[in-house]
């Protein structure tokens, strides 16, 4: 099955649990690990992780853009490996992004099965984490940031990935 990723409606990208059905066996079990992996309230008031992939991916399908779609999907998957408990007695997940990017590398022939780009999603999910912090690098890497093709989407791709513009409609919806 093959889906437009210039598409202009989102009719053309799967839902959630279409992309889901689709999936390799593997994806599929982190996606069900995802449901019962713990994240920081503060920065995550939806609470799991799979909740919060779930939320990202829908906000991603809504631009009509597959490989923001496909970036949403795998852009976490990697906390499953890497949520352990911190100091303040919540929870991290540091190099979670390492862990999906891995991920999108070994399925990157369903990616392009699916009518993704590979590089682009792998570029997204391996970078969303360090795009968050733009503001407080040295020049020289926030120049380098703004060189990659991605830069654009990175930065659409941080604001659904944020998770304090979350509105309780959206919070309902997946409760």
């Amino acid at each position: 099955m093959i889906f437009n990723m210039r598409a202009k409606t989102v009719n053309s990208i799967p839902t959630f649990d279409e992309l889901y059905a689709l999936a390799p066996q593997e994806i599929k079990d982190y996606i069900t690990k995802c449901d019962d992996t713990p994240q920081g309230t503060d920065w995550h008031p939806e609470g799991c992780v799979g909740i919060h992939i779930r939320l990202v991916y829908d906000r991603a399908r809504e631009t009509g853009d597959l490989n923001l779609a496909l970036a949403a999907f795998f852009h976490d998957l990697g906390k499953v490996d890497t949520t352990a408990p911190n100091k303040r007695g919540g929870w991290s997940a540091h190099g979670h992004e390492r862990v999906s990017e891995r991920l999108v590398e070994k399925y990157k022939q369903w990616i392009g099965s699916l009518g993704g780009k590979f590089m682009t999603v792998k570029e997204i999910v391996g970078q969303h984490m360090r795009i968050k912090q733009m503001d407080q690098m040295r020049t020289p890497k926030r120049e380098a940031m703004k060189q990659l093709k991605t830069y654009d989407q990175l930065k659409q791709f941080s604001k659904f990935d944020d998770m304090q513009t979350l509105s309780k409609d959206e919070l309902n919806r997946y409760k």
